[in-house]
């Protein structure tokens, strides 16, 4: 789930192996993929009742960002890897389920075989179609970002659930805070390692359950908000970010403070 800020960034400053590999995204049956749909490939020799799914799938998570965004104006396409080897060779691996390169290109790991990763890197790709370049560079925190991503995808694993879970299981976590100073890539990723959860995999092979602290708060944070300014105020804001508003102002957090691990009303 790693940021489309982080993925420029290095492709730019690092020429990271991992940016190189994905750029094989662009050549998909070249790189062992399936056309399915004019934007899903999936990894040659998934049977058919796969491919159905995942053609499914897509059209879910479209749904819900034309549900969250009134309508859709990006079209990433999606490429699904069925084995680890497929997701590994694009130099991704881990606990991650699904990463974007730029914003035209999802790729999917084995793990994350469902709308609600597709859903949530469409997100990211639909915010950056939406912004300028300077609002979304300069202007954007990534925290907002993934909150936005997090609440459209509807995950389970990031819910109200999970958090309301941390809580009792007094799991740390991110406060509301705290949450806010997650303004860039780098702020973003040390407060995901801080909190644990490059760890899951660990715990999983141990039999304990996943955490993911940083990734809920921003969507608690962000599901609230929504629930109160709708589609419409979203898109507001984008438009008050594009006109040089900063975010703050935008988003007026004074006017949404709660109580920070009270249960948070569904939008």
């Amino acid at each position: 789930m790693r940021t489309l800020k982080l993925l420029v960034l290095a492709a730019i400053l690092l020429g990271g192996c991992s940016v190189l590999q994905r750029t094989r995204l662009f050549v998909p049956e070249s790189a062992g993929f399936t056309k399915i749909t004019e934007n899903l490939y999936v990894e040659s020799g998934a049977d058919e009742a796969v491919q159905k799914e995942l053609s499914y799938a897509v059209l879910s998570a479209e749904n819900a960002i034309r549900a969250a965004y009134e309508s859709v104006t990006s079209h990433p396409t999606v490429h699904a890897c069925i084995s680890e080897a497929c997701y590994k060779k694009f130099g991704a691996g881990g606990s991650t389920k699904a990463v974007i390169h730029g914003y035209r290109r999802i790729l999917l790991s084995p793990r994350g075989l469902n709308w609600h990763y597709i859903a949530h890197e469409w997100s990211h790709a639909e915010m950056f179609s939406r912004l300028s370049l300077a609002a979304w560079w300069w202007r954007l925190p990534d925290w907002f970002d993934e909150g936005v991503a997090v609440a459209v995808s509807d995950a389970p694993e990031t819910s109200e659930s999970h958090w309301q879970f941390l809580v009792e299981s007094n799991v740390p976590r991110p406060t509301r805070e705290e949450l806010f100073t997650f303004r860039t890539p780098r702020q973003w990723n040390n407060a995901v390692n801080r909190y644990g959860a490059p760890k899951n995999l660990e715990r999983k092979a141990r039999g304990e359950p996943e955490i993911r602290p940083v990734y809920t708060a921003a969507g608690r944070e962000v599901r609230f908000w929504l629930a109160q300014v709708s589609s419409a105020g979203l898109l507001r804001l984008i438009e008050q970010l594009n006109s040089g508003v900063a975010f703050e102002s935008a988003y007026q957090a004074d006017n949404n403070a709660v109580e920070w691990d009270a249960p948070h009303p569904s939008p």
